[in-house]
């Protein structure tokens, strides 16, 4: 997966060269695309998140279940 992810922004990065006139266009670009970058990661850090949020609460809920069978078996 990396990999394939620093294909497709070396990709892009090559792409958006060949249409640089100038070599500030250049900079601008480049600085555009670790921008639009970061973005991705900062979404990708929150999906994440939720993610592992969601799995926490899925867990809990799991060991409060078994928790109630416990007791209802030792009744």
């Amino acid at each position: 997966m990396k990999a394939l992810n620093t294909l497709l922004i070396a990709g892009f990065v090559a792409t958006t060269l060949v249409g640089c006139n100038t070599w500030q266009g250049a900079k601008q670009d480049a600085r555009e695309a670790g921008q639009a970058t970061g973005r991705g990661i900062e979404k990708a850090g929150q999906a994440t998140g939720r993610g592992l949020e969601k799995a926490g609460d899925a867990t809990g809920r799991g060991i409060e279940k078994a928790g109630e069978k416990i007791q209802q078996i030792s009744k």
